[in-house]
């Protein structure tokens, strides 16, 4: 009889677990002045019923923390915005531009920070044109 309280509280953990990595990035609305934070696999819907995609991370050579390396080296990351009526733009980020901004439409998408994580975590944030 121990092992059904058990089984209960493990589905509970399981279904919250499921509940936060579904609100991780995938169902959210982003607002104009917002940041997000997102996954490889992630999205975010905009104000004009575009979403904001996080692709893949398709190079990294950065300096890893608690290392020391030469050069503090860079990230390029991928992002695809998808337009209401269905077009697709690729917007790239690169860690060593000053500011790496991507304007498409009637956005700027600024990429704030790249964590270190597996996978990495990327904070962008929208500004309306």
């Amino acid at each position: 009889m121990k092992s059904a309280p058990f089984a209960a509280s493990l589905a509970c953990a399981l279904a919250l677990s499921a509940c936060a990595h579904a609100g991780a990035g995938g169902d959210r609305a982003l607002a104009a002045g917002e940041a997000a934070q997102l996954r490889p696999g992630d999205s975010v819907a905009l104000p004009d019923r575009s979403r904001l995609r996080f692709v893949e991370v398709t190079s990294d050579s950065r300096c890893r923390p608690g290392l020391q390396c030469i050069r503090a080296g860079e990230a390029v990351l991928a992002f695809e915005l998808s337009g209401g009526d269905g077009a697709k733009t690729a917007l790239s980020f690169d860690t060593s531009a000053p500011q790496p901004r991507q304007r498409a439409g009637a956005w700027t998408f600024e990429l704030q920070s790249l964590d270190f994580a597996e996978p990495p975590q990327a904070t962008v944030k929208l500004e309306a044109e």
